[in-house]
């Protein structure tokens, strides 16, 4: 019996309701986590009682040429902290996020290697007041943040959020400062 931990990020596949692109979670989900490489957390996003976007892990190797010359290209060397297929909003592609110095950088590509999304830690000094004090709506203390793009311009903000009682929240914030939604992030293991 293999133990995955699967983390239910109920809240970094964000525009679940804006997008109707987007590709369906396959129903082959169970065996994907199955063949998931020991030690990666898959990743589900759930709305109500559905899942609505997923993402197994896979080693680099196993992505397409086009996907990994591109991921490559744009998030080179770094702690490699998820590689994996995903299944949302934005549709089907591959997403890699590292660890640098600086930050953590997450980079979403289709099997052609055109980029979805993608997203960069900010240090909390530098992210915008009216963000900060939106995401604080939601809980006193603010963990991360990450700058989200799209295909062609910057979107909106990621921000990780922790109530008083502990909990986790994602935030997403518009970039004028309206807290769009928040979400809830729990951790859960699957066993296969």
């Amino acid at each position: 019996m293999r133990w995955h931990r699967v983390r239910c990020t109920f809240g970094w596949l964000f525009a679940l309701a804006a997008c109707s692109a987007a590709a369906p979670v396959p129903e082959t989900l169970q065996t994907l986590l199955g063949e998931s490489p020991d030690g990666n957390e898959a990743r589900l996003s759930v709305v109500g009682n559905r899942i609505v976007g997923a993402a197994v892990a896979i080693t680099p190797a196993a992505m397409p040429k086009a996907a990994r010359t591109m991921i490559e290209a744009i998030a080179r060397d770094g702690d490699l902290l998820f590689s994996g297929r995903e299944w949302g909003p934005r549709g089907a592609g591959f997403r890699v996020e590292k660890r640098y110095r600086e930050g953590v950088l997450s980079v979403l590509v289709d099997a052609d290697g055109r980029v979805l999304e993608r997203s960069h830690s900010v240090p909390i000094a530098d992210v915008p007041q009216h963000v900060l004090a939106a995401a604080l709506r939601v809980g006193p203390v603010i963990e991360e943040a990450r700058s989200v793009s799209g295909t062609s311009r910057e979107e909106y903000w990621s921000v990780l959020v922790r109530d008083r009682l502990g909990r986790s929240f994602v935030a997403r914030v518009g970039l004028e400062g309206t807290l769009i939604d928040s979400v809830r992030r729990v951790s859960a293991r699957v066993d296969s």
